[in-house]
């Protein structure tokens, strides 16, 4: 028994049905989510716990009608999606309550709580966290910053099938000191993306709801990092014309706006920037951005060329030692 099930044990209330590892977090929930690392017993606990629990969620009056609403507040943020249901995340983000809709299945649930409620939690947490891919290459990693439909996923799937190690795709945390911590392991590819860099052993998984249009890729275990990793390159990734991924400096002066363009609390606006935290967000931003190197990673123009994108990577951090080399 985890620490968490002797708790409730004690308490009553019986074991949870569901007991995983993510993001240096054992995770005990209520809700199935086969995107996460299942607890092996007898295996080594992670230093952080989060529960997950289906439990109402007190709402406004007026929530409920809308289609989407949120509220960061001092002790708890609550989420509401009509199509979904409503969440809550607690003061330090160590608990999660989930009521679902009428009717929503444990896939559907999935979606908002390993996206946004995941991301509160690590935030309340002390993580900064990106909206990105990362990939481990070496056991260092690099992380992979893009608009929508540039290729994150794509990129992350073909740095795996060069022998990389996922760390996460869509919520990339950072630990104080620079690491990008483990999340889970899947990547969600286009169809043609999927054809042409499906990772090896992986699982294409079943379509839950017409809106959303990607594949969800289920990776073996052993195609995902096991630890946190120190980040040594977070890379913008842009649209090239040639055959060959290529890269290139970032002004000094645009490494941090960068950094704020991709990070995921920005999605919130001043719903959740504004006071206190986002002075941290910035804080965070401005350490990252002292920390790791950031550059531009120029994609090849076709989908098989996607190949020529770890040589290129390789080459850049390659030129760091090289570099450091001469200096000594």
């Amino acid at each position: 028994m985890t620490e968490l099930e002797h708790i409730e044990a004690a308490q009553g209330l019986g074991a949870p049905a569901y007991s995983y590892s993510t993001y240096g977090m054992q995770v005990v929930s209520d809700i199935e989510l086969p995107e996460l690392a299942s607890v092996v017993a007898g295996s080594v606990a992670e230093p952080r716990s989060l529960r997950i629990r289906r439990a109402p969620v007190e709402l406004p009056e007026n929530a409920r009608s809308l289609p989407t609403w949120y509220e960061f507040g001092a002790t708890e943020t609550r989420f509401y999606w009509q199509t979904v249901g409503a969440f809550s995340v607690n003061l330090d983000g160590t608990e999660i309550l989930c009521e679902p809709a009428e009717g929503v299945s444990d896939d559907l649930i999935a979606f908002p709580l390993l996206g946004p409620i995941l991301f509160e939690s690590l935030r309340r947490q002390g993580h900064f966290v990106l909206h990105a891919s990362a990939v481990a290459l070496g056991g260092q990693a690099v992380v992979l910053m893009a608009d929508k439909g540039t290729g994150k996923s794509t990129s992350a799937a073909a740095l795996l099938n060069a022998g990389g190690k996922l760390l996460a795709d869509d919520l990339v945390a950072f630990t104080p000191d620079g690491e990008v911590l483990s999340g889970f392991g899947q990547v969600k590819l286009s169809d043609a993306a999927l054809e042409a860099h499906r990772p090896q052993k992986s699982v294409a998984r079943g379509d839950v709801h017409a809106a959303i249009d990607k594949k969800r890729v289920q990776l073996p275990r052993d195609a995902t990092a096991e630890y946190a990793a120190p980040a040594v390159r977070l890379y913008i990734l842009e649209r090239g014309e040639g055959e060959m991924a290529s890269t290139a400096d970032v002004a000094a002066n645009q490494s941090l706006p960068a950094i704020l363009r991709f990070s995921y609390g920005v999605r919130f606006g001043e719903n959740l920037l504004s006071g206190e935290p986002a002075n941290r967000h910035f804080r965070d931003a401005v350490a990252l951005a002292g920390r790791v190197k950031v550059r531009i990673l120029r994609l090849p123009a076709t989908l098989d060329a996607m190949t020529t994108l770890a040589d290129a990577i390789r080459a850049d951090l390659n030129s760091d030692r090289a570099k450091a080399g001469d200096e000594d």
